[in-house]
């Protein structure tokens, strides 16, 4: 199982919210802290152009575990995922940490599928109990035409908070 580092940075993780219409939890002064330069932009990350899925997810558990909402939500990929949204679903954790598995990579029909399955802790507060979860990111499958958008991995969905679904026009559950 690998394991991505906590690094104490901005907020809370990422992963969930984005299931419900309702709008996030309003800023707390701590995270309401003005962030450090400009919003980071895919390309400002070369890990998101990778074609190994296990990049990716280490980019995306990584930017969970170091409260680095604004990185995490590259991943997604979609307009509703945004920082402010992950931060809201992710904030009850102080230490997020994600123990995840190698992932298990599967093509269908011109697209390829990636499944992460993990548990996620809170080292600040063991009481808290583990939760297990699955990321699933896809891809197109090298067919000609795609775009680089098309041709890089992304997160369609995520159960580790609460459930969160990537569709081609809006979130749902």
């Amino acid at each position: 199982m690998r394991a991505a580092p906590s690094l104490a940075l901005v907020g809370a993780l990422l992963l969930a919210g984005c299931g419900d219409s309702s709008e996030p939890a309003p800023e707390t002064a701590e995270a309401a802290a003005p962030a450090a330069g400009p919003a980071p932009q895919v390309a400002d990350f070369a890990a998101l152009a990778s074609k190994d899925c296990a990049e990716v997810a280490q980019f995306y558990f990584e930017a969970l575990s170091g409260k680095e909402y604004a990185k995490a939500a590259l991943v997604w990929s979609h307009p509703a995922v945004t920082a402010d949204r992950l931060q809201a679903a992710w904030e009850s954790y102080k230490d997020p940490r994600i123990e995840w598995n190698d992932p298990v990579v599967e093509g269908a029909a011109g697209s390829l599928y990636c499944n992460v399955t993990g548990k996620l802790t809170d080292a600040a507060d063991p009481s808290t109990p583990e939760l297990e979860g699955v990321v699933l990111l896809r891809r197109a499958n090298d067919v000609p035409g795609a775009t680089e958008e098309e041709l890089r991995w992304t997160v369609r969905s995520s159960t580790f908070i609460e459930p969160m679904s990537r569709s081609d026009d809006r979130m749902g559950t």
